[in-house]
C-alpha cells in the first residue's frame, strides 16, 4: 500500500508555517500605508530648499480626500534600512551589542504607521530645530542599553564622534521586524525628529482611510505638482511590501498542499478502487452472511473496518517514511517543527476520514447485495 502521510504531512507542516508567518507582529500596520518616494532626477536642492519641499509635500498631501494622516520618513521596513554609530555614556563599544537603525521622522509617524509608543511620548511638532535633541527608542534598544533601568529621559549621540551633542530620550515604542520576518536577533531601533536630521533623505509614508490603493493615483496627482523640473513621485503599498517577505513561505504552502490534495484524491481513487473490487470478489461470502442473518449495517460496518485498516496501515509506513524526510524541509519551515504532533494528528484524522468516505459507496453496494443472486453465481 503505497503510504499516505507524506504530501498531506508536508502540506499541513507548510500551512501551518505559513499561519505563524502571517501571525507574527510586525510592530506597525501596513494595511492602508502608502510609501511616497521621491526621484529627483537632475535636479539638485540645498539642504534648506530640500528641507522646504519635503514640508511643502507633507502639507499638500494631507489636504487630499481619504488622507487620514502622513509623515516624513528616512527608511522604510523591509526596503532599506539606515544606520548611524551611537555613544552611550558608560558603554565602551555599542557595535559589539548588535546593530542600530534609525529613521528619522516627522509628529505624526507612530499615528500613520500604527507603531505603539509604550513610555514616554511620540516624536511632536515642537521638536524643531533649535529645541532640545530628542529620541524616540526601541523596546529592545531601551533594554540593553540601560538593562533595568527606565530609558526615559536617558541620552545617547547619533554621530560619528563623540563631540555631538546628547540627545535625551523622551519615547519608548513598541519594536518593529525591519528586515526580516523572522527574529531579528541583535537589530535595535530608534526615532529622531526629522527636522533635527540634516541629512534627511526618503519619502513620505501616507495613511488613507479603507483601501490605499484607490489613493495612489490621487496621492501622485497632487504631489507631483509639487515636484520641481523633471524630479516625480513613486507610490507603493506598504503591504505589498511586507508580503514580499511571505512569498517563500506562501509558495511553500500552495505547491505542498496542491501536492497534498492530489495525494488524497489519489489515495481515495485508489482505496476506493481496491475496496470495491474486494467486494466484488467477496459476493459469495457477504451472501452467506446476509442468509445466516448478518444485518446490512454489519455489513457495510465490515466493509468500511477493513477500508480504515487499509489507511491505517498506510499512515504508520507514511509517518515511517515522512520523519527521517522532516530534516530536508525544516529549514524551509517558519518558527515550526516538522515532527509537529499535532499536525501528525490532524493529517492523520483527515486521511482517516478520506479513508471513510472512500469506503462508502462499496460498502453501501456490499449491503445491498441479494443474498439469493450471490450465493446461485457461485
Amino acid at each position: 500500500m503505497r503510504p499516505l502521510s507524506d504530501p498531506p504531512r508536508g502540506a499541513g507542516l507548510f500551512v501551518q508555517s505559513l499561519r505563524n508567518v502571517r501571525d507574527v507582529r510586525l510592530g506597525f500596520d501596513a494595511d492602508s500605508v502608502l510609501v511616497v518616494s521621491l526621484n529627483m532626477r537632475d535636479v539638485k536642492l540645498d539642504s534648506a530648499a530640500t528641507v522646504t519641499l519635503r514640508r511643502r509635500l507633507l502639507a499638500s498631501v494631507q489636504d487630499v480626500p481619504g488622507v487620514v494622516s502622513a509623515t516624513l520618513q528616512q527608511s522604510i521596513p523591509f526596503a532599506g534600512m539606515s544606520s548611524w554609530p551611537i555613544f552611550v555614556t558608560g558603554i565602551d563599544s555599542t557595535p559589539r551589542l548588535g546593530q542600530f537603525h534609525f529613521n528619522a521622522v516627522s509628529a505624526d509617524y507612530f499615528k500613520t504607521m500604527g507603531t505603539r509608543i509604550v513610555r514616554g511620548r511620540a516624536i511632536a511638532e515642537t521638536d524643531v530645530d533649535g529645541a532640545p535633541l530628542v529620541a524616540v527608542v526601541g523596546e529592545s534598544m531601551a533594554a540593553v542599553l540601560w538593562p533595568g533601568e527606565d530609558a526615559i529621559g536617558r541620552c545617547f549621540k547619533v554621530g560619528l564622534t563623540d563631540s555631538v551633542p546628547c540627545r535625551t530620550v523622551v519615547g519608548v515604542a513598541r519594536d518593529i521586524h525591519s528586515q526580516s520576518i523572522d527574529v531579528e536577533s541583535k537589530l535595535y531601533f530608534y526615532y529622531l525628529p526629522a527636522a533635527q536630521w540634516d541629512q534627511l533623505e526618503g519619502g513620505l509614508f501616507v495613511r488613507a482611510r479603507g483601501n490605499a490603493a484607490r489613493l495612489v493615483e490621487p496621492v501622485r496627482l497632487r504631489l507631483q505638482h509639487e515636484m520641481p523640473g523633471t524630479s516625480y513621485v513613486t507610490i507603493r503599498l506598504l503591504g505589498d511590501i511586507v508580503n514580499a517577505q511571505l512569498r517563500a513561505w506562501i509558495l511553500g504552502a500552495t505547491v505542498f498542499t496542491g501536492f497534498g490534495l492530489l495525494a488524497l484524491v489519489l489515495a481515495a481513487i485508489g482505496l476506493y478502487s481496491v475496496i470495491a473490487y474486494n467486494v466484488t470478489q467477496r459476493n459469495h461470502e457477504i451472501g452467506v452472511r446476509l442468509a445466516l442473518g448478518a444485518s446490512r449495517r454489519g455489513i457495510v460496518r465490515l466493509v468500511v473496518i477493513e477500508g480504515v485498516r487499509f489507511a491505517l496501515a498506510g499512515i504508520v509506513i507514511g509517518v515511517i517514511v515522512a520523519s527521517p524526510a522532516g530534516q530536508w524541509i525544516g529549514p524551509l519551515l517558519f518558527r515550526q517543527s516538522p515532527s509537529d504532533p499535532t499536525v501528525f494528528a490532524l493529517v492523520s484524522l483527515v486521511l482517516l476520514g478520506v479513508a471513510v468516505a472512500a469506503s462508502c459507496i462499496p460498502a453501501w453496494r456490499a449491503a445491498r447485495v441479494d443474498p439469493k443472486t450471490a450465493l446461485q453465481a457461485d
